[in-house]
């Protein structure tokens, strides 16, 4: 699928730019297989209160959607157990996924080697990252792949609180608004601060839901106007990134359900 959205350009120039799960069975893992994997209830073997809660509102936002759940996926982590990200690392992975995002988008090789040099970002790629900007014919589904990647900006910019809400699971963020945001904004990474660790663990919990969700509507083949897996799994990376989930590089970020 081709991603909906606008033309933006980065550079320092003018912008050109419910219902319950079904009974059907799946084949089964035995969970412990999982450990190390996937998120597996040995994670949180007593979860805290805090945890069931966080599962249970995400439940009810979920079912007011009338989006199917299930209740046996575990518990998200909790604040005790993360070691939180640095504001100034997730300005800097919030940069170079939007450049990765704009040569998705775009292909200009000029466009993104301009954008680098503004942004003094050429440290700031992951190995795989570093492939595709150096690339000068990338593959047709590497571009639509990275273009995606403004979901997962969209999300940093929220946890360094430069974004209010998450856009609705349906809708594609505002990329023309975000990209100026960085754009404009000349102290993004020295004055970099993250939101309240609860705050992304509770959208970490909602994402991790939403995703087996949308995955059990397309193995059903239905569908639902409420969500598109599309921008649901770039978020989800983002914020499993955020919490440094099974202590993943970027280039590795999984997101199962």
């Amino acid at each position: 699928m081709t991603p909906r959205y606008l033309f933006i350009l980065l550079a320092a120039v003018p912008l050109a730019c419910g219902k319950e799960a079904s009974t059907a069975r799946y084949p089964e893992v035995d969970e412990a297989a999982l450990k190390g994997v996937a998120r597996t209830n040995f994670d949180s073997p007593n979860p805290t209160e805090t945890q069931h809660a966080r599962k249970a509102r995400s439940i009810v936002a979920i079912k007011e959607m009338g989006l199917p759940t299930i209740d046996h996926l575990p518990v998200v982590e909790d604040e005790v157990t993360i070691k939180p990200r640095l504001p100034g690392e997730v300005a800097r992975r919030c940069v170079a996924t939007a450049i990765c995002a704009v040569k998705g988008e775009t292909n200009d090789n000029e466009l993104v080697r301009d954008v680098v040099t503004k942004f003094s970002a050429d440290s700031y790629f992951s190995p795989k990252e570093r492939a595709f900007i150096n690339a000068k014919n990338p593959a047709k589904q590497d571009l639509v792949d990275y273009a995606w990647r403004y979901e997962c900006v969209h999300v940093f910019l929220w946890a360094l609180g430069k974004r209010d809400a998450l856009a609705a699971p349906n809708k594609i963020c505002a990329v023309a608004e975000e990209m100026r945001i960085l754009r404009e904004d000349q102290d993004f990474i020295s004055n970099a601060k993250l939101r309240p660790m609860s705050e992304i663990l509770d959208k970490v919990d909602l994402y991790y839901r939403l995703h087996w969700a949308a995955v059990e509507l397309r193995i059903k083949k239905k569908r639902s106007d409420a969500i598109d897996e599309g921008i649901i799994r770039e978020r989800h990376r983002a914020l499993n990134w955020l919490i440094r989930y099974l202590n993943q590089e970027w280039d590795d970020v999984t997101t199962d359900t």
